[in-house]
């Protein structure tokens, strides 16, 4: 699909083309994936499915400029509001990141710190990404958060180690969609 919907002229918020990741081993090159291009329109979500070791996880951690040595992007482009996310330094990645894509990591088991309450984490990324609130401000949003993704508040007080898989993936989910990526 183009950066254009063929139906409306929308414009994709996310358009992927020909990305290449390789890594780097004493036994040579070994590309991860080669050649992906997609496009995701403004609200849409989308799961990439394939079989182990198919290159899910490598394009998702490009888009996030997340690859790391032996690792390598050797092409393509990841375009959003005109922007090459590939092409940025890593200030610009790193304001760019959960304003305008989130990744929803694969192992919530491994995803959350286990030492820190949910609401914690939560704030901690919002700070991290945003101007400072109250107390009563973040305790709003993080209940705010929650809520989108079918939690009740009272899990925000809860450590990771005190919930089903389930309730972790949907938390780490909150983290994901707390700045509001297109």
């Amino acid at each position: 699909m183009s950066a254009q919907a063929a139906t409306d002229g929308a414009s994709a918020a996310l358009d992927v083309n020909d990305l290449g990741v390789s890594y780097y081993t004493s036994s040579g090159e070994i590309k991860a994936a080669d050649g992906v291009s997609f496009s995701i329109m403004p609200g849409k979500r989308m799961g990439l499915v394939g079989e182990s070791g198919s290159g899910k996880t490598t394009t998702a951690l490009a888009l996030m400029r997340l690859i790391k040595p032996p690792g390598r992007i050797t092409k393509g482009t990841a375009v959003i509001d005109g922007t090459d996310l590939l092409s940025l330094d890593d200030e610009e990645k790193r304001n760019a990141k959960l304003s305008t894509i989130a990744l929803v990591p694969q192992g919530a088991m491994n995803s959350l710190n286990p030492v820190a309450k949910v609401k914690n984490q939560i704030i901690d990324g919002l700070r991290d990404h945003d101007a400072q609130h109250s107390a009563t401000q973040y305790r709003d949003l993080v209940a705010e958060l929650l809520d989108k993704v079918g939690l009740s508040p009272q899990v925000g007080d809860m450590y990771p180690h005190e919930l089903s898989g389930g309730i972790k993936q949907r938390a780490t989910i909150a983290i994901a969609i707390s700045k509001g990526p297109k």
